[in-house]
């Protein structure tokens, strides 16, 4: 096969990786896809070429989603397991489909606990829901990308041109769903005075639980101010894709107990824990046109700042699911105990300001 067939089929390897990534997303498949081309690539190309788009895959995801930054290396490392496993277990197609998958997982899970300084959570971490996920998206992914290497194969530059535009068509029309449907939230959330607003995509945070979704929240710039009011204050909502019993508290309160340990972890705290320690006066109530259910309750977790105290939070949870968008909405406000009875009005003000569609 000739050089530049071979660099036209790692760009056609790269965009269907992409391509991949942001169709599941619009279609809110658990798991990433991402390896999809890197497989094709592996299986039609020489070794090299393979490698090489284990290298410009997750190079051209960053543009997707920043955490590719700090990922690139999983890629090229399952491309050479893969390879190398397919050489060496030529007999036994399932250490060629298992080994890869076991890598991929293994090596997002490792550069969660290490992002997060989450180390002693990884037994929990390599038994999650999120871990599950990742093996079986790897798997999807090979078979994925098999079928469209024996489509492929034998095609020629032209084939290969041609797969190109249709991957970065797919990409780009895919890409258009997902701010419509994702992104296109943080339009609800005015600029509120004395608070900081963010919009997050959250799927790395949410690993361990296999989810994907944004986290438009604020705090008040004294947030890390020991002693004001607004002293280790949250509120935002959670935008998740697919359905979640907005009913369940254990399931509700699981993405904010693992977005609260991440959060910690990445700002120094040693040891991060948190867990809900209350709830009470869970009720139904029309929320912007949407069935949801209100309940007031706390965690018990530790502060961002140092020297990292055990802090009592205290506040309310809303969560619906809007089954037009397929999104479950989470709702989150809270304060220490001592300043809650202070900011619960304000709180509720931000929230009701906000501009939900129904």
């Amino acid at each position: 096969m000739r050089r530049a067939v071979v660099l036209l089929g790692v760009v056609a390897a790269a965009l269907l990786s992409l391509a991949a990534r942001v169709l599941g997303d619009a279609l809110h498949l658990p798991g990433f896809y991402d390896l999809t081309g890197v497989y094709m690539a592996c299986m039609m190309l020489p070794w090299w070429g393979g490698l090489l788009a284990g290298v410009l895959a997750p190079l051209l995801l960053i543009a997707y989603y920043k955490v590719y930054i700090v990922a690139l290396w999983i890629y090229p490392l399952t491309a050479i397991v893969f390879l190398a496993s397919r050489r060496a277990w030529r007999r036994l197609p399932a250490v060629t489909v298992l080994a890869p998958a076991f890598t991929y997982a293994t090596a997002w899970f490792l550069l969660y606990a290490a992002f997060g300084h989450l180390w002693s959570y990884l037994p929990l971490l390599l038994h999650s829901r999120g871990y599950v996920t990742l093996f079986m998206d790897s798997m999807a992914s090979m078979a994925i990308g098999y079928t469209l290497y024996r489509l492929l194969e034998g095609s020629g530059a032209r084939g290969l041109a041609a797969a190109c535009i249709v991957f970065a068509a797919v990409a780009a029309g895919s890409y258009a769903a997902v701010y419509s449907n994702g992104w296109g939230s943080a339009s609800w959330f005015p600029s509120i005075h004395g608070y900081l607003e963010f919009h997050h995509k959250m799927d790395f945070v949410w690993l361990p639980l296999g989810a994907k979704g944004i986290n438009n929240y604020y705090y008040p710039v004294t947030r890390f101010q020991r002693g004001a009011p607004g002293y280790q204050v949250w509120v935002g909502m959670y935008w998740v894709q697919g359905r979640y019993d907005p009913a369940d508290v254990g399931v509700v309160s699981s993405f904010a107990v693992w977005d609260q340990n991440f959060w910690l972890g990445t700002h120094g705290c040693p040891n991060p824990y948190t867990y809900v320690d209350l709830v009470r006066n869970v009720t139904v109530i029309d929320f912007h046109g949407h069935k949801a259910y209100l309940m007031y309750g706390g965690m018990v977790s530790r502060s961002d700042v140092k020297p990292y105290e055990e802090v009592r939070l205290r506040g309310f949870f809303i969560t619906y699911y809007d089954a037009a968008r397929d999104r479950t909405a989470i709702i989150y406000a809270c304060a220490t105990e001592k300043n809650i009875p202070v900011m619960m009005r304000q709180l509720w003000s931000i929230v009701k300001a906000w501009r939900i569609p129904g």
